[in-house]
């Protein structure tokens, strides 16, 4: 195209325009790189007058139908920018023109290589009053899908255009409510019910709160009063924007075609009403609740693809609110099971919902059979509370629940006891939780129980197989967290446990040797005339005292550390080792903790009188334990 009559098109220069194509008319048809055409350009630049200066000469149905390389009318293009006047310009030029494009296809209606028409872009792009010009023009638009299967309808509800959506729902006598991913607006209605501040600002709270990554001086200087305000009026005015988005929400179900679509699934066999349990939003759920229970419960029997009906979802999420109403509204599907076998107890379990657990063994629903039901690989409910571990709530509430049964054997022929005895557990925690199980009524499996390598053989020493399909580790030596968790060791033979020992024996004498010295050598020194001769100087400081206090502690635990060292090594059996190489790793962790805070505080006090060189010494100090904490627990 002619750089001077692209200028004068972006400027909206009409004499130049006139000048440059009067001298020539081929001069209209010419395109940029894009293959974007005179009126393309003007509708890219809003130029209006130019656009309608185009529309007026001979050749202009063809400059108006023309497409650039993407596909794109200049219609398609004025609806991406937003040039309403354009808009204008060209809908009322495709009403007065005779001939017809495209073997009958409208202006309003042609696609672009996207299978998007122009109200497509312009709803995808938030431009409602485009949309709204398009709408009424040709209502029949809201019924067209494109490349991706979406709607007018659906776009509008995707991207949150309120407006949009609701005028597509009062001018519109028919429309499509279709979109991609075998999705349909309810679907996602419900995901993007909850607005995206509302979500970051909750997240941004938590982890303010959670870290405390406000000092105590911010605090001083407002910074959280500011901060709060600044959440709350941002979540004031998005929960504002959500409940427009509710009430649209509310809208749709008023229509039949929204209410048949309640049971349908998208790609991964979701409904919408599996995605409303999901996210929680209890204010749609109660919406399509209303359907279910007084029209139609089948949208409440679908189940995806993993089997899982909203039973499932809900259990899994924690959503005991939506539980409960599930338990009145559809009780039939209390019970059902997924393609693993699993209830809705199983999934509670498994991520790890304690309330989830508390609701539903003590619903009316919950009968034994339901309570005790074992999945395709025989695990009850129990069995998976014990194999995934870390999760002692639940353990402790369904262990302690008559109705469960404690003796069950899975399709491996574990109880949750043998389990328990299998498991890679810490020393006492092992000793605890086992003997917590027995207590209430576990009971080991016949084969561990006989035992026939010996009555005294634990089933440690005979059983190979580990019901918690952990990964087998190789005997490396293990890590001071792994000591002191009590996690490695038992992986570990004689001489790498003894190796481990004088490594933390070494440890422990400097430690002692340090606080031993720091307790004569007081920080400060000492007086040297009147009353209080020999006394420390900085005695009457409460960091001084804590400095003195945490080097006793230190030079305490560092000793016993030392003196369980020397009792292991008189040690043959190896769960003895293990026992005292944990308990001395234990002390000795501590014992260093103690010295670093005997540290911080003692050059505290020395440095008083320089509070700025005092808080530098306390900081330098933390930061290094911070990272020494992070990496050491990160990996």
């Amino acid at each position: 195209m002619d750089p001077k009559l692209y200028q004068a098109v972006i400027k909206g220069d009409i004499a130049s325009m006139k000048e440059l194509t009067g001298q020539d008319s081929t001069v209209l048809f010419q395109v940029t790189p894009a293959e974007d055409n005179i009126l393309h350009v003007a509708a890219k630049y809003d130029a209006d007058q130019i656009a309608e200066e185009i529309v007026k000469l001979p050749c202009s149905v063809q400059l108006v139908n023309q497409k650039n390389s993407k596909g794109n009318t200049p219609l398609h293009v004025a609806a991406k920018m937003g040039s309403l006047k354009t808009c204008q310009v060209l809908v009322n030029f495709a009403n007065n023109m005779s001939g017809e494009i495209e073997a009958g296809e409208k202006l309003t209606r042609m696609v672009n290589s996207n299978k998007d028409t122009a109200l497509h872009v312009a709803v995808r792009n938030g431009y409602h009053q485009i949309a709204e010009l398009l709408i009424e023009e040709d209502p029949g638009l809201t019924l067209l899908t494109n490349d991706a299967g979406e709607s007018p309808l659906f776009l509008a509800v995707d991207k949150r255009h309120v407006q949009t959506a609701q005028h597509i729902l009062e001018v519109a006598a028919d429309f499509s409510i279709e979109g991609r991913n075998n999705m349909n607006v309810l679907h996602v209605a419900v995901i993007r019910s909850k607005h995206e501040v509302i979500k970051f600002v909750d997240y941004l709270w938590e982890i303010v709160t959670s870290r405390r990554v406000l000092t105590e001086s911010s605090f001083k200087y407002g910074l959280k009063t500011v901060f709060v305000l600044v959440c709350a009026a941002r979540k004031i005015r998005a929960a504002c924007n959500n409940l427009d988005y509710k009430n649209l929400v509310a809208r749709l179900m008023l229509t039949q075609k929204c209410r048949s679509a309640l049971s349908e699934t998208d790609e991964s066999g979701w409904t919408p009403l599996h995605y409303a349990v999901h996210f929680g939003t209890f204010d749609i759920f109660e919406l399509f609740s209303k359907y279910i229970y007084n029209e139609n419960c089948s949208a409440a029997h679908v189940i995806d693809g993993n089997g899982w009906s909203v039973i499932h979802v809900a259990a899994r999420e924690g959503e005991v609110v939506i539980l409960e109403r599930l338990s009145n509204m559809v009780p039939e599907i209390w019970d059902l099971q997924d393609n693993k076998g699993q209830t809705a107890l199983h999934l509670a379990v498994a991520s790890k919902m304690l309330d989830s657990v508390r609701f539903i063994l003590r619903n009316y629903l919950s009968h034994n059979d339901l309570i005790n039901q074992q999945d395709n690989e025989g695990n009850t409910a129990l069995h998976l509370a014990v194999i995934q571990g870390d999760c002692d709530d639940i353990f402790e509430f369904l262990i302690k629940d008559s109705r469960v049964d404690k003796t069950v054997a899975n399709s491996s022929g574990y109880t949750i006891m043998d389990i328990l005895l299998l498991q890679d557990l810490g020393y006492s925690y092992k000793k605890w939780i086992t003997l917590n199980a027995a207590i209430n009524g576990g009971l080991e499996s016949l084969k561990l129980a006989i035992n026939k390598h010996g009555r005294k053989t634990s089933p440690t020493e005979t059983v190979k197989i580990d019901q918690t399909k952990q990964p087998e580790r190789k005997l490396e030596p293990a890590t001071d967290v792994e000591v002191v968790s009590g996690q490695g060791l038992k992986y570990l033979n004689s001489d790498q446990l003894k190796q481990i020992g004088t490594t933390n024996a070494l440890v422990a004498t400097l430690v002692a040797t340090v606080s031993f010295a720091a307790g004569i050598t007081m920080p400060g020194g000492y007086r040297s005339d009147g009353p209080d001769e020999g006394m420390p100087i900085l005695g009457g400081m409460s960091a001084f005292r804590v400095s003195v206090m945490a080097n006793v502690v230190a030079f305490a635990l560092s000793t016993l550390s030392m003196a369980f060292h020397f009792y292991s090594s008189y040690m043959e059996k190896l769960s003895r080792l293990v026992l005292y190489t944990n308990l001395s790793s234990i002390l000795l962790m501590n014992a260093i903790i103690a010295m670093v805070i005997s540290f911080i505080s003692g050059t505290y006090a020395a440095l008083s009188h320089t509070s700025g060189l005092a808080n530098a010494v306390v900081v330098i100090v933390c930061c290094a334990v911070f990272v020494f904490t992070s990496v050491v627990f990160k990996y």
